[in-house]
């Protein structure tokens, strides 16, 4: 069995729109991914779209003007249908209430308060220089597990294209003694970009990125019905980040991976609040 995952983050860290970062990591099955793109795809013929870029799409610019003929209500019966499509196939535990368990998709976001990453950078300096680097890796450890937890024997790994945090996996897919140290990376089989409007899979995780990265602000019904799915969707605040799993980090650090500009100096200039 082979598990697909699909990674896409919801801003920049050189943003001074934002006071966090997120990522939205989906994983599924070959199987269970042929599923979701047939179903996926009657949406987009339905409602006359391309594809679903969210931030796009509620903004009403790019593919989504309202000279195409867009407008909200269009968008919000789109993107409806689209959270209806989800809902049909994420993965349902045991043990919630009223449901039936269900094996499927399984999505998880991350999100990392930049003052927290900068306070904790400032109490433990060893913490990665960049905070995508930990988006990146501990959204790729959630796709791990689940593999794990389900039998998976190999992975396939997918981030949308241009984004930054492709280059810190694939760096380490590639490096012998990460590959070495981490035994689980033997069976990775494949870590490439991919474009988010031919990928529906790409599409899925970037409305769960726009909706974490949002909800201090839930004023969409389908944004509302999103957040009532079954998915984790962890927070690293100072608490979390200043304490990694013991020996990671003298680990890393051994790799010897190639040098990033750090994050201070962007994510220390002044912000405007969240939109």
């Amino acid at each position: 069995m082979v598990l697909k995952s699909y990674f896409d983050g919801s801003n920049q860290a050189d943003s001074s729109e934002y006071d966090r970062i997120s990522i939205a990591t989906v994983c599924g099955t070959g199987k269970q991914w042929k599923k979701f793109d047939r179903a996926w795809k009657k949406v987009l013929y339905r409602h006359r779209a391309d594809y679903l870029h969210t931030t796009d799409a509620v903004s009403l610019r790019n593919g989504f003007t309202k000279e195409k003929g867009w407008n909200k209500n269009r968008v919000d019966a789109f993107i409806g249908d689209c959270v209806d499509v989800i809902g049909s196939q994420v993965t349902i535990p045991d043990g919630v209430t009223g449901k039936r368990p269900r094996e499927g998709l399984y999505p998880v976001t991350l999100t990392i308060p930049f003052d927290d990453w900068l306070r904790a950078k400032k109490t433990l300096p060893e913490l990665p220089d960049t905070i995508e680097e930990l988006c990146a890796t501990e959204s790729f450890s959630f796709a791990l597990k689940w593999g794990r937890y389900i039998g998976a024997k190999k992975y396939q790994v997918y981030f949308d294209r241009g984004e930054p945090f492709y280059g810190h996996i694939r760096n380490r897919w590639r490096h012998p003694k990460a590959n070495k140290d981490i035994e689980i990376m033997k069976d990775v089989i494949n870590v490439d970009e991919s474009i988010s409007s031919e990928v529906p899979a790409l599409q899925m995780a970037d409305l769960f990125a726009w909706c974490i990265n949002h909800n201090d602000n839930v004023t969409r019904e389908w944004h509302g019905r999103l957040h009532s799915l079954s998915y984790n969707s962890p927070l690293l605040d100072y608490e979390h980040l200043i304490k990694p799993r013991q020996g990671v980090l003298e680990i890393i650090d051994s790799w010897e991976l190639p040098a990033r500009r750090s994050s201070v100096k962007n994510l220390s200039k002044p912000r405007n609040p969240s939109p």
